[in-house]
C-alpha cells in the first residue's frame, strides 16, 4: 500500500499546499481520498492520470474536500477527442448526501448530456459500512465535524496493513474505531487550543493516537497560522510515543 499526499493544506489558498487529497495505490488500483483544490494537477505530478482512477472516497462535502470533483467529472464525461480517455469503471463513495451533491455539480456544469462508455456509480456510506474488493477492504465511520453535514472517517486494510484517514473531525468514537491498531493514521490537526470547533489540536491528536495504538502518525490539514506559530509536532509528542510526520504535498509513504 503506497500513499501519496496530494493536498496537505486547508481551505486557505497556499502556494505549496493544496486542499485535501490523498492517493492510495494498491497493486494496479488507484484510490483517491477526498478531491479538493489541486487534486488533478497533483495526481499528474504523482504519475497518475484521471483515467487511471478506480475509486474516490469523499469524507464530507465541504469545498476543500470535494470541489475539484466537478473538474474530474467534466474530463471524465466530456472526453477529449485527441487523447486517451477513461475506460475504467469508476465508483464514487461518500456520506449520505453525496449523490445530491454530485447531481448538483452535473447540473451546474451542464454535464448530464454526456454518455460515458464506462460505468460511473455513486454509493452512499453509513456508519460501519463495509466495501470489499479482492485486494482491499474499507470500513467507514460517522465522525463529528459539522452539525449540518454527514462526515466520515475511513479505515482501509490490505495484506495485513491498515490505514486510517480522519477527514475533518473532533475526537469521537467513530474516529477512535477507525484508528485502532492501525499501521498508519493520517489525521487532521487543524487549529491550536481555543480556536474553533469540529477540528483537533496537536495535544488531542497525540492522546488519540497513543490510546488507539497507532504505529505511525501523519498530521495533515494544519492551518497556516497553527503551522507557522506553534510547534504542532511537539504538542503531539507530549502524548504520542510513535513516529510523527507533518504532511507535505507529494510526500510518499509505504506501509
Amino acid at each position: 500500500m503506497q500513499i501519496t499526499i496530494l493536498g496537505s493544506g486547508t481551505y486557505q489558498p497556499e502556494l505549496k499546499r493544496h486542499s485535501s487529497g490523498y492517493l492510495v495505490k494498491i497493486g494496479k488500483q488507484n484510490l483517491v481520498f477526498d478531491f479538493g483544490r489541486g487534486t488533478l494537477d497533483q495526481l499528474l505530478k504523482s504519475g497518475v492520470n484521471y483515467f487511471e482512477i478506480d475509486s474516490v472516497f469523499i469524507s464530507h462535502t465541504h469545498a476543500d474536500h470535494c470541489s475539484e470533483l466537478s473538474s474530474f467529472l467534466h474530463i471524465t464525461l466530456a472526453k477529449p477527442a485527441t487523447s486517451k480517455f477513461k475506460e475504467k469503471d469508476l465508483i464514487i463513495y461518500g456520506p449520505k448526501g453525496i449523490k445530491q451533491t454530485l447531481d448538483h455539480m452535473l447540473k451546474a456544469f451542464d454535464l448530464k448530456k454526456y454518455w460515458p462508455t464506462h460505468n460511473i456509480k455513486v454509493k452512499e456510506l453509513m456508519n460501519n459500512s463495509v466495501v470489499k474488493n479482492r485486494n482491499w477492504t474499507l470500513k467507514s465511520y460517522i465522525v463529528k465535524h459539522s452539525p449540518t453535514l454527514n462526515c466520515l472517517a475511513f479505515r482501509l486494510s490490505s495484506k495485513n496493513k491498515t490505514l486510517a484517514y480522519s477527514g475533518d473531525t473532533e475526537d469521537c468514537i467513530g474516529l477512535r474505531k477507525a484508528c485502532k491498531n492501525t499501521d498508519l493514521a493520517i489525521i487532521e490537526t487543524s487549529n491550536p487550543k481555543g480556536v474553533g470547533s469540529g477540528h483537533m489540536t496537536g495535544e488531542v491528536v497525540g492522546q488519540l493516537a497513543q490510546n488507539s495504538k497507532v504505529k505511525k502518525l501523519v498530521l495533515t490539514h494544519i492551518s497556516p497560522y497553527y503551522l507557522k506559530n506553534f510547534d504542532v509536532k511537539k504538542e503531539v509528542k507530549k502524548f504520542y510515543k510513535g513516529p510523527v510526520f507533518i504532511a507535505k504535498d507529494l510526500m510518499k509513504i509505504k506501509i
